[in-house]
């Protein structure tokens, strides 16, 4: 140690003293101090720090326990270990008042030599010990002000060289906005030229659009007539070269009406024609022509038309070339197998589906199947051929009746392609799908959960479904979907049921009517025909044939209370402003939207706007107590019906649980020895009873 051990003795008999400074110094190393009497022991104490005192009890003036209360009564001295020196223990009292002073020993005189020193070498160990646990202490003090001030140092070199950063970056920032103010003008400036050439361009298309139908039909119509010649003069060579001349001009006027159409479109110059036609005629005409293509690679077209198609009030021309265009699309695509073509009216639209089992698409291909000039792949051009122009067109067409076409397909199993049309037409402006895929506004009170892995069916509903107020939100696969149901607890959900190949979307109905807190909430499955009644036994609320989402959703809507939100909705009454907090958390996280009130009285009038499905009631209150409220909620007959789970610390007699009973009151925990798990199961036992009991009353 770097200090020696200072021990303080205290006797006003000098012999005592000189005898036991004489017997420490001979056996320890310790620096002795020495007092004659209590005063000066405090004395020396006010000047110099003491690491043990042995000190008589008996003194003239001030004796050793007066001292050592003095000693004890002061910060700076009562940590020190006092040993007392008596002729003789006497009684246990006085041994209790000398410990109670703060003596940790008694030494008898005569003075014991080994005693003594054994005694003095125990302390002196623990002496020894403290002050080396304080020097380690100051040590590790001086090795961590070293490290924070170091840590200073590089935190206020740190603080200065951020400081220049921000100083750049901030004349960066300026350099940049005034970079991006230029390219802004520069930007808008480049538009304008664009859309003046884009203009140009189609200006210049529809002119030799025309320009070139003229010779074309020219060479169509002489060759019909040599052809004609050719057949009177028996030369069947030339018969054969004049039809392969026809055949390539009729293409080739084709594709000049399709640019045609194309360039009045991004001109703006399209127009409708509108006139009133019976359907089926004109249904059987497609037919009819469409059928040799259809056959060319042994494909078979089966047909499905509802009997009330009556008439349409559109442009029939355009109808006829969306329907041509979507049919030998399909007929491309699709060898020896089999193309399905549906057409059905709802109210006032008329929807049409056709479907092949033919390649099919991926997800990729599908996002780009109807942008201009595009088709699946380049491969698929090599091998089938076409300028993807059709369902371009086909698509801008029925924008602009006012209706909607998508597509849904599987890579290897086929594709659908549906379109609903208004029966009497109307000129839209055609959609800019550029922001289909924003994220709109929530307008509305109503939460509408879309799940279906096709994304344009998805941006279709979305689109829709916020325009008539909801609030949408969308999930790609089966997974996602169940995530953001816990997430939103939307008022309806539209699942897609052909998710996938393997029939996942099942499991997820199921995984959907099975959790207590989702059970509720009305499942609409957009299905084909054939599988409604699957659906219907699996729980499904509804079920909207795919071919006719766009005309039927907004009325099935209508049928359920969406924006209401009170299907897992749990009434917290409580006058605990704690407990009531805490147990609407737990809640919470499970899932459950909640509702408080600090007393009956509250609880009484929030049950106005508000119907809970489950209430949970303490029993002692304010205002109005757990008893009284029962009282009055049995008296209501539109809210009598709702759950009442006790929570509370009263401890309840045989009368108060008869009287709960006589309420319904379904289960009763005490707070000071509530189960959370327990509590949690039983509240989603009886949302789930609720929900099974709601739903036979609808039927």
């Amino acid at each position: 140690m770097s200090e020696p051990i200072k021990v303080l003795i205290v006797d006003d008999n000098e012999n005592n003293l000189f005898t036991l400074r004489s017997l420490i110094q001979e056996y320890l190393n310790v620096h002795i101090l020495q007092a004659q009497s209590g005063e000066s022991a405090l004395k020396i104490l006010m000047k110099q720090a003491v690491d043990l005192i042995i000190m008589d009890v008996q003194m003239p003036q001030m004796d050793g326990f007066e001292t050592a209360k003095i000693i004890q009564s002061r910060a700076k001295t009562q940590h020190i270990p006092i040993v007392f020196l008596t002729a003789a223990y006497k009684t246990e009292e006085f041994q209790q008042k000398g410990f109670a002073m703060g003596a940790v020993d008694y030494l008898t005189k005569p003075i014991d030599a080994p005693q003594l020193i054994n005694r003095v070498k125990s302390y002196l160990r623990f002496i020894e010990q403290d002050h080396q646990h304080k020097q380690d202490l100051e040590q590790k003090v001086k090795e961590r002000t070293a490290e924070l001030l170091e840590a200073r140092n590089i935190l206020e070199q740190r603080v200065e060289e951020r400081t220049a950063e921000l100083l750049t970056a901030k004349n960066l920032a300026e350099q940049a906005q005034k970079m991006a103010d230029a390219d802004r003008v520069k930007a808008e400036q480049s538009q304008k030229i664009a859309e003046e050439a884009n203009y140009a361009k189609s200006h210049f298309l529809a002119n030799m659009s025309h320009e070139l139908r003229t010779p074309l039909n020219a060479i169509i119509g002489y060759s019909e007539m040599l052809q004609e010649d050719a057949e009177d003069l028996n030369q069947e060579s030339c018969v054969l070269d004049l039809q392969k001349i026809q055949g390539a001009g009729k293409h080739l006027l084709g594709l000049i009406n399709t640019v045609l159409d194309l360039s009045k479109i991004e001109a703006g110059r399209m127009e409708l024609y509108i006139e009133t036609f019976e359907l089926n005629p004109v249904l059987n005409e497609i037919v009819s022509t469409i059928q040799p293509l259809v056959e060319k690679k042994a494909n078979v077209l089966k047909t499905v038309f509802d009997d009330n198609l009556g008439q349409m009030h559109t442009d029939l021309t355009k109808l006829r070339q969306m329907l041509l265009n979507l049919l030998s699309n399909t007929a491309k695509f699709t060898e020896q197998g089999q193309i399905r073509m549906e057409v059905r009216r709802d109210g006032e639209w008329i929807n049409f589906c056709i479907a092949d089992n033919g390649i099919g698409m991926t997800e990729e291909q599908q996002k780009k199947i109807f942008q201009p000039f595009t088709q699946a792949d380049a491969s698929t051009t090599r091998r089938y051929g076409g300028t993807g122009l059709g369902l371009a067109i086909t698509k801008q067409f029925a924008e602009m009746m006012g209706g909607v076409i998508w597509v849904e397909s599987e890579f290897g199993q086929g594709s659908i392609f549906m379109m609903s049309l208004p029966i009497q037409a109307k000129t839209h402006q055609l959609r800019d799908h550029s922001k289909l895929e924003q994220l709109d506004e929530l307008k509305g009170d109503g939460i509408v959960l879309v799940i279906d892995n096709n994304v344009s069916v998805r941006a279709l509903l979305k689109e829709d479904l916020s325009q008539l107020g909801y609030a949408v939100a969308v999930a790609e696969n089966g997974n996602e979907g169940l995530k953001l149901a816990h997430k939103l607890h939307p008022d309806v959900i539209l699942l897609d049921i052909h998710l996938s190949q393997n029939g996942d979307e099942w499991d997820i109905l199921s995984s959907l009517k099975n959790e207590p807190f989702l059970a509720s909430v009305p499942v609409i499955l957009m299905v084909m025909e054939e599988d409604k009644q699957k659906g219907y036994a699996l729980g499904a609320t509804d079920c909207i044939d795919k071919t006719m989402i766009h005309s039927q959703l907004s009325i099935l809507l209508k049928k359920y209370p969406i924006g209401e939100n009170t299907s897992n909705l749990i009434m917290v009454v409580d006058d605990d402003d704690l407990f009531r907090d805490s147990i609407s958390e737990l809640l919470e996280q499970q899932g459950l939207q909640i509702v408080q009130a600090e007393n009956g009285k509250i609880a009484l009038e929030s049950l106005k706007q508000n119907k809970p499905i489950l209430i949970l009631l303490d029993l002692n209150m304010p205002i109005m107590d757990g008893f009284e409220f029962l009282t009055h909620l049995r008296d209501n007959h539109q809210i009598c019906s709702i759950p009442i789970v006790i929570l509370t610390a009263k401890n309840i007699s045989a009368e108060e649980l008869e009287h709960l009973n006589k309420h319904q009151v379904e289960s009763v925990f005490q707070k000071n020895a509530l189960k959370q798990d327990k509590l949690i199961w039983q509240i989603h036992q009886l949302i789930k009873e609720t929900s099974i009991i709601d739903k036979q009353v609808q039927i």
